[in-house]
């Protein structure tokens, strides 16, 4: 016995009746070169593997399991969530955006594949009596596979592991409002007095999390909300400019034009889960600021100086600084951040599930639901030492409110956080984002919580 998977519709015309022949080992369909089932690749998101036919340990039983969320997979009409069987005319189809592929699976009781040849060898036609016998077999084989999937999957499958015990380890982490302070003397003494504040008219609301080592982690964007303003000119301070860019304007400035850091840019932030709050201010984060972009802004005549992580042209690698933590006072979570090593698992593979964990905006506006959305990791870059030189890219459903949130992974049996929601990708359609690599906190922790204070200026 063996399959064949036959084009029937496809965005890559040339391959409509071509054919793929398969017995009794998993076939892959995809877009990634491994795959032995090509189908079109995206221009919106780096190849993915889109499903696996698995065939039962008899070889007379196949199940198809859904590898991503990013893309539609139906058999006969109907969508696979997880796996469904597969019987003698089925026909699969990939949905990726604008893009569809139709597969026809055909079933044949002629022989058996030799893969390693690409030869059929053929059989004699046997009795009714032993298909009666083979179709029995079929179908209890068919049961053991669908257990054998799910303890499987159960195993190894993210999707499957119950992620409620993390609930209690993730927050909600609200900045309300900023203060621009000064370095002054009074009487003979060195003071830091306040000299404007302001009350957030958009509250900034994102997602914290509490390592196993008591650390609150989120996204700096969370706490720091003048990081990234796509309304501004970029040109005056009375147009499009919301008051808290405005002020870390006022201080940039202040300080890029008297050669001093006499201005500091401070804001208020709660941290809650349920009954617990705690309070802190930006300024008791550790952060890493060698990656920032001071960008000048303005005329020639009236430069203004902007502080930002955001890229202006695609520097994914400046995001590397939205990152942001704080000791808690005693308090220790469930989340453990993976290694250097362990997410170096994550590059080039897209078979690799995710889980992102946070408070994301609802239709209402409201974050004070805990959410979970799965998808995968597309892409991971590393230098030749193998540390990360940007963002990982990842595919999965988020929204505002997100930011700051874990990106959890199975590792070794170990569920731990890999990366730090940072930013969606508004360009994409496939639910595209980017996450800081955990290790920029580590490696952070390493120092002490300080890093060589660099920055670049970048004219706008």
């Amino acid at each position: 016995m063996y399959y064949r998977l036959t084009y029937i519709a496809t965005s890559d015309r040339p391959r409509l009746g071509d054919s793929v022949l398969c017995g009794n080992r998993p076939l892959n369909i995809g877009q990634n070169a491994s795959c032995d089932v090509p189908i079109p690749q995206s221009s919106e998101h780096e190849p993915v593997m889109s499903a696996t036919i698995v065939p039962a340990a008899s070889g007379e039983a196949w199940h198809l399991v859904r590898r991503n969320d990013a893309q539609g997979i139906l058999v006969n009409g109907e969508e696979v969530t997880i796996a469904c069987p597969l019987s003698h005319g089925d026909k699969i189809t990939v949905i990726d955006g604008q893009q569809q592929t139709k597969l026809r699976f055909s079933v044949y009781h002629d022989g058996n594949y030799d893969p390693s040849v690409g030869i059929i060898h053929t059989r004699r036609q046997g009795s009714k009596t032993a298909y009666v016998l083979a179709i029995a077999a079929a179908v209890m084989a068919a049961i053991a596979v669908i257990v054998g999937i799910i303890a499987t999957r159960n195993n190894h499958d993210l999707r499957h592991i119950d992620l409620e015990p993390y609930n209690s380890s993730i927050y909600h982490i609200t900045t309300d409002s900023v203060y621009l302070k000064v370095d002054t003397i009074i009487n003979g003494e060195a003071q830091c007095v306040i000299i404007d504040a302001i009350a957030l008219k958009d509250v900034a609301e994102g997602t914290c999390f509490l390592t196993d080592d008591g650390l609150f982690v989120t996204a700096r964007h969370c706490i720091e909300p003048w990081l990234n303003d796509e309304q501004w000119d970029g040109v005056s301070f009375n147009k499009s400019m919301s008051p808290e860019v405005a002020l870390a304007a006022r201080a940039e400035t202040a300080n890029r034009l008297s050669g001093t850091t006499r201005y500091h840019l401070c804001s208020h932030c709660i941290i809650s889960n349920g009954i617990e709050r705690y309070e802190y201010f930006s300024t008791d984060f550790s952060m890493n600021k060698t990656r920032d972009q001071v960008v000048c802004l303005g005329t020639n005549d009236a430069p203004i100086y902007w502080r930002s992580i955001f890229p202006i042209a695609n520097r994914r690698n400046m995001e590397l600084g939205d990152a942001a933590y704080v000791q808690s006072d005693g308090l220790t979570g469930d989340i453990k951040l993976a290694t250097l090593d362990e997410l170096a698992q994550f590059d080039h593979q897209t078979d690799k599930d995710i889980a992102v964990i946070g408070f994301p905006l609802n239709d209402n506006d409201v974050t004070n639901v805990i959410s979970k959305s799965y998808g995968n990791s597309q892409h991971l870059e590393l230098d030749e030492n193998g540390k990360p030189i940007g963002c990982i890219q990842m595919i999965a459903s988020i929204n505002p409110g997100n930011s700051g949130g874990p990106v959890m992974a199975l590792i070794g049996g170990e569920v731990k956080a890999i990366g730090i929601v940072s930013k969606a990708d508004g360009r994409a359609t496939q639910g595209t984002f980017w996450a800081v690599p955990v290790t920029e906190v580590t490696n952070l922790m390493s120092n002490g919580g300080h890093a060589p204070d660099e920055d670049i200026i970048f004219r706008r």
